[in-house]
Order: structure tokens, then C-alpha cells, then sequence
């Protein structure tokens, strides 16, 4: 015969509701955890739930077998060993739960729980779990429970309150924590003045009391987590978007510099033709005014189709480890005195010694364009600071000016060609479009952020790499004399002014059309081999691999040319080939040079 009072039912129903919302709590964190890994916090908090269920699992059988009379019932009494099985575990359980509460909220609140919590919270735990052994009443555990429980909430409040996210849920987790507070604070009081009616009613009802604190909990905790999850996704879709715009420019990038690669060649060849010719006439005639401004033109001609070249992405280069406070220092003393005259001064912070590998000329060439353009936006009497930090496995360089800073509608822009915030004639728009290339061809990254002191800082990422076979051209500050060259171009222009360059420096010259030409000639007796890439037939590339395979001899006396070092072909060409390929408009002391080395 089952006899149970109206208020032991009640007890007991709300000790089964608290138990079955545990449990829902619990099955919600563990679902949301393996569906992309909540934060630490909420691994926290879903050991808290476990082990409050379990806990109250346990309560609720033990109560129940105590008060349903079934007959022949072992002895529930408090101080038996039965009870003392499920009190032990349930004491324990109930003090790893206010320990892990406060565990998750300082994770929750943005800062690591105390060191002293982990080995603490083991020994409270194992204290609680003895507990029943010397307190064996269930009145007397809510006396000794209720200083723990209160002292967890309070707090796990105050890690929430110091600092951390905001938003709803984590308001509504701070009330669930003071509301918790609150009721372990009654909860002693109701059970030394048991005697009246009302404080066993409130005794006998309690769980529902901790039930309304357990779904304000668990509520603020679901609600924060999908706050959370909503912000998370909101960075994700924001950097997403950022890769896309980064994706959609270097896109624009590659199929601008593509298409200048294509021209290239056919810019350079004439070019080759003018600044040779020029060069022999002031030769001539030093004095001419008209001819130096023509070899001034051509190699400003020169310098603006690398500029254009390089927004292909590749080209070849020398890497070699280089000391990034050296580097700096040759930048700003290559200032023009233009520069120099702004009334900005120039400040290099101490490196320490950092290097880098790099193809030294071209970050020299990103670092002179930051630093012009971080003097032009600095007021007068700025500064612009150029410092570098060591970042992990890469190295970054910044350039801060004190300036008025770049807009933020302006930056999604800032590294596109022929974009320019300045007055027309005072650039091209193509100097950071350049720079971004050429630190992208370096597997780094460019960026523009605040400056702590306003204005702009600049920063160039560059991971450390292994330093590339150097392919450096021999450079000579004299001419040199040699033997009998072969010019192999298919340009006569191209050809004829190689061959005046060459007679004007002591060698004798023939020529040829095509690599085919050449082949059919006889190459015994000759010294060096100066020879185009891109040319009908087999090309600067197949007379290579002719060369390497049945003439080494002649292969190391050999010296190529191209019009465009940023093209895929001329890249993967100079990847495998130990020669030096020169780029017109050559150099002509830096290429007989390297002819008479060969």
C-alpha cells in the first residue's frame, strides 16, 4: 500500500522535475558540443549539468524507496548504510557542480579560472563526498552544503561581472547565479526554524525553488551560447568576405599584370634598341642635352613596365637572408632630397638583428613606397617610425606615419591599380598595387591598420623561408674585353645595337635569327653565347636544353635574355636553369660582365 503526505509528494515531484531538466540541459550542451565545438566554457558547464543530475538522480531514488511502503523495505533511516551510499555520491556531485559553475563563468567571462581551483576543488569534492559519515541527517548537509553552494555562485558572479562578453544571456546567467546565492541562504535558516508549519512547507518545497534557479541557469546559458554562436558566425561571414574581396583583387591584379606581361617583351625590345643607341651616342657626344634626355625617357619607359610587370605576381628573383635594419637604413638614405626637405623626419627603430629572406631590391622597392607616401601624409614636423617584430615563424614591418589615417571605405581600395587619393599628376595609383604584389610574391601579406597614436601603420608580413640557388648576375664597374660572341635574337633592332655594344668593347660578333640559325653555324670557336628566350621556333629554351644535352661545353658560356622576367615561362625557365638570365633593357657593363665570366 503506497502512502505518501501531500507535501512529501509535492518534495518528491519537484525532485523528479529538477532531475528530468538537468537532464534536458545536459542532452542540449552535449548536442550543440558535437555540432562544431562550442568554447571551453560550455564543456564546462555541461560537466556542471551532468553532475547535478546525477545528483538529483540519486536524491530522487533515494526518497522514493524511503517513502513507498511495498513491505519487507530495507531501513532508510538517515545514518544507515544505504542512505549513507547515496548521500556521499550526492554531496560530492553537488560540490563539483558549484565548482564547475565557477569554472565555466570565468571561462565565460574572457579570463582563466585560479590556479588554486583545480587541486581546491579535488579536496572540497572528496570532503563533501565524506560528509555524510559524520553528518548523517539531511538537514544537517543542507547547513554544511548551503556555505559552499553560496560561496561557488557568488563567485562565478564575480568572474562574469569583471569582464567578458555582454548580451542577454550572460545577464540572464548573472541573475541565475544571485537568484542560486539567495536560495542556499534560505535554505539554513528554513532548517533551524523548522519547528513552524510554514518553514517545513518551505523545506518541503525547496526544489522547486532550486528548480525555478536551474532553468534561469540554464536558460542565461543556452541563450548566451547562441549568442555566441551568432557573434562567431558574424566573424566568420566578415572574414569570409574579406578573403573573397582579398581573392576578387589579386584576381584583377593577376589579369592586369598578365596582360602588361604579354606587351612586355614587345615594350622592351624597342626599348633595348633606344637605350643602347643612346648610350653610344653620349658615348660620342656626352655633352648632347637632346640624347641624354632620350636615354633619361627610355629608362623611366623601363622602370614604369617592371613597375607593371611586377602586378603579374612572379618574376624572378635572388632570395638571400637580409638584415632588415640594413635594409632600412638604405631606404631612407635613398630619399631624394625631395623627400629629405618635407620637414618629416624618418625614425628606425632598434631590430635587433632581425633577418629575413628576401629578394633584398624589391622589398627595398616596398619599403621606399611606404615610407614616400607615409612622409607625404605625415604633418609637417611628423614623424614616420619604420619598425619590425618578430611574429612566430614570421617577421613583420611596419611603417607608422602621423597622418590622418585611412578611411575605412578606403581601404577595401587602397591596393588596387590606378587607384590614388592624391591630386592628379602626383601619382599613378600603382605604387601599393605594386607593393602588395611583390610582398604576395614572397608568400607575405600587406595590410593597413589604426596606428595606437593615429594615423596609419603599414605592415608587411614575411614568413622565413629557405634562401633560393642565387642566380645573382656578376656586376662590373669597368667594361670588360672579350672573344668571339653569338648574338641570337630575332629582332634585327635588337640584334644589330647588341652587336655595336659588344664591337664597342672589344668583341667579335656574329649573329643569328632563330636557335635554329644558330645550331646550323659553327660554334667551336666561340667564346660566349648571348641569347633571347621568346623567339619563333625552339626558342632561348629549347637551345638550352640542345645545349645541355649535346653541348654542356657551350652551355656554360651561354648568357639569355628576355623581355619579360614576370612571365610563367620565364619563371619556370630560370628555375632550372643555372645560367643568368638578364632582363632587358639590359645593363650593358653588367652584361658583358657576366658574358665574359662565361
Amino acid at each position: 500500500m503506497v502512502s505518501l503526505p501531500l507535501l512529501g509528494l509535492l518534495a518528491l515531484l519537484g525532485l523528479f522535475i529538477q532531475a528530468f531538466v538537468a537532464w534536458v540541459f545536459v542532452a542540449l550542451f552535449a548536442a550543440i558540443g558535437r555540432r562544431g565545438g562550442p568554447p571551453p566554457a560550455y564543456r564546462s558547464f555541461l560537466w556542471a549539468f551532468t553532475a547535478l543530475a546525477v545528483s538529483l538522480t540519486i536524491m530522487s531514488g533515494r526518497f522514493l524507496f524511503a517513502r513507498v511502503d511495498v513491505g519487507g523495505n530495507p531501513d532508510w533511516s538517515d545514518g544507515t548504510w544505504l542512505v549513507f551510499l547515496h548521500y556521499g555520491p550526492y554531496m560530492g556531485l553537488k560540490a563539483a557542480f558549484g565548482l564547475l559553475l565557477v569554472t565555466g563563468s570565468y571561462r565565460l567571462g574572457g579570463t582563466a579560472p585560479p590556479r588554486w581551483l583545480r587541486p581546491g576543488g579535488v579536496a572540497i569534492v572528496a570532503l563533501a563526498f565524506a560528509a555524510p559519515a559524520v553528518i548523517p541527517s539531511i538537514d544537517g548537509l543542507l547547513v554544511i552544503q548551503a556555505p559552499l553552494i553560496l560561496g561557488c555562485a557568488l563567485l562565478a558572479h564575480r568572474a562574469l561581472a569583471g569582464a567578458g562578453p555582454t548580451g542577454s544571456g550572460l545577464w540572464i546567467v548573472r541573475v541565475g547565479l544571485l537568484a542560486l546565492a539567495g536560495s542556499w541562504l534560505l535554505h539554513p535558516v528554513a532548517v533551524f526554524i523548522d519547528q513552524f508549519w510554514s518553514m517545513r512547507v518551505v523545506l518541503s518545497l525547496n526544489s522547486y525553488v532550486d528548480l525555478a534557479v536551474q532553468l534561469t541557469l540554464g536558460v542565461g546559458l543556452m541563450v548566451s551560447l547562441v549568442e555566441d554562436a551568432h557573434g562567431r558566425r558574424a566573424e566568420a561571414e566578415q572574414e569570409r568576405e574579406q578573403l573573397r574581396r582579398e581573392l576578387e583583387r589579386d584576381e584583377k591584379l593577376r589579369a592586369l599584370g598578365t596582360v602588361v606581361s604579354g606587351v612586355a617583351h614587345e615594350l622592351n625590345n624597342p626599348l633595348t634598341a633606344i637605350t643602347g643607341y643612346a648610350d653610344l651616342r653620349l658615348e660620342v657626344s656626352p655633352d648632347d642635352e637632346d640624347i641624354r634626355i632620350i636615354a633619361e625617357q627610355a629608362e623611366r619607359c623601363r622602370g614604369i613596365v617592371r613597375d607593371l610587370s611586377a602586378l603579374a605576381g612572379q618574376s624572378v628573383s635572388t632570395r638571400e637572408a637580409t638584415d632588415l635594419e640594413g635594409l632600412s637604413q638604405r631606404v631612407v638614405r635613398g630619399l631624394s632630397s625631395a623627400h629629405r626637405s618635407m620637414g618629416r623626419e624618418v625614425r628606425i627603430a632598434p631590430m635587433g638583428g632581425l633577418e629575413v629572406v628576401i629578394d633584398a631590391a624589391r622589398i627595398e622597392q616596398v619599403l621606399s613606397n611606404l615610407v614616400i607616401n607615409a612622409l607625404q601624409a605625415s604633418p609637417e614636423g611628423g614623424e614616420v617610425v619604420v619598425a619590425a617584430t618578430s611574429r612566430g615563424s614570421d617577421v613583420e614591418l611596419t611603417v607608422t606615419d602621423q597622418g590622418p589615417g585611412v578611411p575605412a571605405e578606403l581601404r577595401e581600395r587602397l591596393f588596387e591599380p590606378f587607384f590614388t587619393t592624391k591630386a592628379p599628376g602626383q601619382g599613378t595609383g600603382l605604387g601599393l598595387a605594386i607593393a602588395h604584389a611583390i610582398v604576395r610574391d614572397h608568400q607575405g601579406s600587406l595590410v593597413v591598420r589604426d596606428a595606437p597614436s593615429g594615423g596609419a601603420s603599414f605592415c608587411v608580413l614575411l614568413p622565413h623561408a629557405e634562401a633560393s640557388t642565387p642566380r645573382a648576375p656578376v656586376r662590373a664597374s669597368t667594361p670588360t674585353r672579350g672573344g668571339t660572341l653569338l648574338v641570337i635574337d630575332d629582332d634585327a633592332a635588337v640584334r644589330a645595337v647588341l652587336a655595336r655594344q659588344a664591337q664597342r668593347r672589344g668583341w667579335e660578333v656574329a649573329e643569328a635569327g632563330t636557335a635554329e640559325e644558330a645550331l646550323a653555324s659553327d660554334l667551336s670557336s666561340l667564346h660566349a653565347i648571348l641569347c633571347d628566350l621568346r623567339m619563333p621556333g625552339m626558342g632561348g629554351e629549347g637551345f638550352h636544353d640542345r645545349l645541355r644535352a649535346e653541348r654542356p661545353d657551350l652551355l656554360e658560356r651561354t648568357v639569355f635574355l628576355t623581355g619579360n622576367l614576370a612571365s610563367a615561362d620565364a619563371v619556370r625557365f630560370a628555375d632550372r636553369c643555372s645560367r643568368p638570365v638578364l632582363h632587358k633593357p639590359v645593363d650593358y657593363d653588367e652584361l658583358f660582365a657576366n658574358l665574359s665570366q662565361a
